[in-house]
């Protein structure tokens, strides 16, 4: 029996996750199932892509140049590569699953035109160490070029949040 990477068991679980959505949305009005289209297509693609590479490839493949995760090559004078996930990613695991919930919470509470800025702003400059001018440039750049996209281009307006038009609304500036 073939040994599956927990990278084909995610990309598995994803490919069915967005199965089902895109077999949700074929229920809904036009206008609304666009938007898990859009998105559910390329992913349910990409998905089939990523397994197949993962199910069918061959050690000498261009895929998998790199040596395997998990196997340890020894070279002379360098340190064996550790696997793909152990006890030594913990920790980073669990900084990435509280910064997709993070988000998750920040769309739901205050939609998407205050939330990306916001990760952006804490993800470039403590994970990812960015400048202060490319964090600030994709924080700004990063909500105008959805909107853009969505509601000039698409005219498909994004979640606003639950506390956004109600803080709007308190404030009297109205919402969004």
């Amino acid at each position: 029996m073939r040994h599956y990477s927990f990278s084909t068991w995610l990309t598995i679980i994803m490919l069915v996750f967005f199965s089902v959505m895109v077999g949700l949305a074929m229920e809904f009005p036009a206008k609304a199932r666009f938007m898990p289209l859009i998105v559910g297509v390329p992913a349910i693609v990409l998905c089939l892509v990523q397994l197949a590479i993962d199910l069918f490839h061959s050690p000498k493949s261009a895929f998998h140049g790199a040596p395997r995760a998990g196997i340890a090559h020894e070279v002379p004078g360098m340190e064996p590569e550790l696997p793909e996930f152990g006890p030594h990613t913990v920790s980073q695991e669990i900084t990435m699953w509280i910064y997709f919930v993070a988000f998750v919470a920040g769309i739901l509470a205050f939609g998407f035109y205050v939330s990306i800025p916001i990760l952006l702003v804490t993800f470039l400059r403590r994970q990812a160490e960015a400048s202060w001018r490319m964090t600030l440039s994709l924080a700004v750049a990063a909500p105008l070029v959805l909107y853009l996209m969505f509601g000039a281009l698409l005219h498909i307006q994004l979640f606003s949040g639950f506390v956004t038009p109600r803080l709007l609304t308190l404030l009297g500036i109205g919402a969004i």
